[in-house]
């Protein structure tokens, strides 16, 4: 692994707190593949929490480098020159990754959705183009595949927008679907200035719930991956659960609490899933809702 890959890495492994990367010693020759993409999907994701004119700039100097990626006009010195050589190597389309720059735009121009279809239709831009890039690292490109993978990635995005709402909110933004707040009887306002009440915490258990069955309906895919893949995609799955739990733990109050999974936490979850998949037992099942 090269200089560059190290830092991408190190960059992926602060960044990404709630989905634990898999170890090198078992994706050994893919770990510079997979860090080189993590590493623009976390540039798409700084470039999201800057101020509007800075993040427009940004984004129109991504798009042009990402650009030279796939005319592969990059130099070694430039940022992007590990993520070429995984798009030439892997034949990666395009669109993957022009949709997380768009998922970035939409949000400049956008802070509230008003059903959960509109918030899942933000999502098959800014969270599923990831599955289908990964996959397509790991050789499967089907269509079962996809769908799969989309429900668990959706599901994981949703987890992380119920876990940062206080973050969120202090941005203005509101990632749960204002028709759910008008059903809860919750106020925008409540959000943004971070008022928690019973009727908030009940809005959040049922977004909760629509995150665990996503990960229930994606489970399938584990049984489609080869050998040493299912161990990654488990981990995706087990650690959203694990976030749900802990936002169940606090009885959904996110405006005042934002759990995490501690590093102690991720290690464990990492061996416990390392050790299923070595002595062929079942490394995720579909599993009712907490306390349901």
């Amino acid at each position: 692994m090269n200089i560059q890959d190290r830092i991408n890495k190190k960059k992926i492994q602060q960044t990404y707190e709630n989905f634990p990367l898999w170890s090198s010693f078992y994706l050994k020759n893919l770990m510079p593949h997979l860090s080189a993409i993590y590493y623009f999907c976390r540039t798409v994701d700084d470039i999201g929490d800057m101020k509007k004119n800075i993040a427009v700039k940004k984004l129109r100097t991504l798009k042009d480098d990402l650009d030279k990626c796939f005319k592969k006009d990059c130099t070694p010195n430039d940022k992007l020159f590990p993520l070429m050589n995984t798009i030439n190597k892997f034949d990666l389309q395009k669109k993957s990754f022009e949709d997380l720059i768009k998922a970035n735009d939409f949000d400049i121009k956008h802070n509230r959705y008003e059903s959960f279809e509109d918030l899942v239709n933000y999502c098959k831009l800014s969270a599923n183009p990831v599955g289908e890039i990964v996959l397509k690292i790991f050789g499967h490109n089907s269509e079962k595949h996809i769908n799969l993978s989309n429900e668990i990635c959706t599901g994981l995005q949703i987890a992380n927008f119920l876990q940062d709402i206080k973050r969120d909110s202090e941005l203005g933004r509101i990632y749960v679907p204002l028709e759910d707040l008008k059903k809860f009887n919750v106020k925008e306002g409540d959000i943004i200035n971070q008022i928690p009440t019973n009727e908030f915490n009940k809005l959040i258990e049922f977004q909760s719930m629509r995150c665990w069955n996503m990960f229930n309906n994606g489970v399938e895919l584990i049984s489609l991956l080869n050998g040493y893949q299912k161990i990654p995609i488990s981990l995706f799955i087990n650690s959203g659960r694990e976030i749900l739990k802990k936002i169940h733990k606090i009885n959904y109050n996110t405006l005042k609490l934002r759990p995490i999974i501690t590093k102690s936490e991720k290690s464990i979850l990492t061996l416990k899933t390392i050790s299923r998949y070595i002595f062929g037992l079942s490394l995720v099942k579909k599993r009712n809702y907490l306390g349901h």
